[in-house]
């Protein structure tokens, strides 16, 4: 029977630069797969445009600022559903800088959600009560989303983004 021949000292060093690579191959295959498939693909549209726009932007950002209005947006839930939607409506109250309602307004609502694409709408409020538009609105999913009023027959279209939970 032949003597079994021992190891010499060190023959797994070569093992831990193996290992070591390993760990760094499968950590780099889980953030390569992250990667790929979280990507929401919302993008700034135009942003070229917008960019060569920016002195305007600013400009027009403050003469909205100047007209000192401001707005509130709430989304009130409507009792009942089919389950596939949250059936709801949305009002949107506009006053002057001293609080006086703004009556006779063209006023838009543009809903988007903010992390994922596919999802936006975009709405005419009608007049409900002094400086109250309103509108019935239908949003897939709860959590988070953006409300974006757009009201023009002022000097300049007023604007401002809320950010609303839906429950």
């Amino acid at each position: 029977m032949a003597a079994r021949r021992k190891r010499p000292d060190g023959w797994w060093y070569p093992w831990i630069f193996v290992a070591g690579m390993g760990v760094v191959v499968a950590v780099n295959a889980v953030l390569v797969f992250f990667a790929t498939t979280t990507y929401s693909g919302l993008e700034t549209e135009g942003h070229y445009e917008k960019g060569l726009a920016y002195n305007e932007t600013i400009e027009r950002t403050r003469r909205m600022e100047a007209m000192g209005w401001s707005s509130d947006v709430a989304f009130e839930t409507a009792p009942g559903g089919d389950g596939t939607a949250i059936a709801g409506r949305v009002v949107a109250r506009l006053s002057d800088r001293d609080g006086r309602p703004l009556d006779g307004l063209r006023v838009r609502l543009v809903v988007s959600r903010p992390t994922r694409d596919g999802f936006d709408q975009d709405l005419t409020l009608a007049p409900a009560a002094a400086g109250t538009y309103a509108a019935g609105l239908d949003v897939p999913m709860k959590g988070q989303w953006d409300f974006r009023v757009v009201a023009t027959g002022g000097e300049v279209p007023y604007q401002k983004r809320h950010r609303l939970v839906v429950p």
